[in-house]
């Protein structure tokens, strides 16, 4: 087999899981969904650094996203997070959190779970166990490609990979999945979390509106090109999704 080909292939979970993992995804979002939900306004933070004992969270609606403060002050957006998602698995084994987690542009609502309660379960259910290391393994190959896009790539492919990534996650989450659809992030939030100008941003905004390949505004993105946004993000691994699972996994309703 080429190695170009294999390498390029969309890494799958192994069969053997794949029926406990779905199993297992459904009872731990129904153990935060006996939680109350909470609510957090535009660009405040969900979880603080002197938090002592940070939760587990469940985006019920709108984006969140985990930052740091670099010592000049910048921001760093390490990973970014929508409605189905969790965030803060980290959390199970730090007695403070290491980052911020903040709402974006938008309302925030979410389910908190304990850690202690988290681990609680786990240690009752080991099929619970297997579906939050999933979920950790999801976490890593999405920093992984972050860094690669960063490290590797220019402007305009980085925020069409950063598109194209959040339009294929979507339907995975049970969200919409048309060539438009909600992108509550403001350019200053996707320059933080692409290693780039918020004037470099906007630059690139623009002349993909006037190659008719994406169209951004008022939060709302128009895909005007789903396969040219493609090759912008041409050889860069891809992310492994459990696409069998997440099909067919039951997610939470959005507000």
């Amino acid at each position: 087999m080429d190695v170009e080909t294999t390498l390029s292939e969309r890494p799958r979970y192994a069969a053997a899981i794949a029926d406990d993992v779905l199993r297992a995804g459904n009872r731990l979002r129904h153990a935060f969904l006996q939680k109350p939900m909470r609510f957090a306004p535009p660009d405040e933070p969900i979880v603080r650094l002197t938090d002592s004992e940070p939760p587990v969270i469940l985006i019920h609606s709108g984006f969140v996203f985990r930052c740091c403060v670099l010592g000049d002050g910048r921001r760093a957006i390490l990973n970014i997070a929508m409605p189905g998602d969790f965030i803060g698995l980290d959390h199970l084994v730090l007695h403070r959190a290491t980052e911020e987690i903040i709402g974006a542009a938008n309302r925030v609502g979410y389910y908190a779970l304990p850690p202690s309660e988290l681990w609680s379960l786990m240690a009752r259910d080991q099929a619970i166990n297997r579906k939050v290391v999933t979920l950790l393994a999801e976490m890593r190959w999405r920093s992984d490609r972050l860094a690669a896009s960063i490290g590797r790539l220019d402007a305009r492919a980085r925020i069409c990979v950063m598109l194209l990534d959040i339009y294929e996650r979507l339907p995975r989450n049970g969200l919409n999945s048309g060539l438009t659809f909600n992108l509550p992030l403001t350019q200053e939030q996707i320059a933080d979390h692409l290693g780039l100008t918020l004037v470099h941003v906007n630059r690139t905004l623009r002349r993909l509106r006037e190659q008719r390949i994406v169209l951004i505004e008022r939060q709302t993105v128009i895909i005007l090109d789903l396969d040219r946004l493609r090759e912008c993000a041409e050889g860069l691994p891809q992310v492994a999704e459990l696409v069998e699972v997440c099909r067919n996994d039951r997610h939470i309703p959005v507000l």
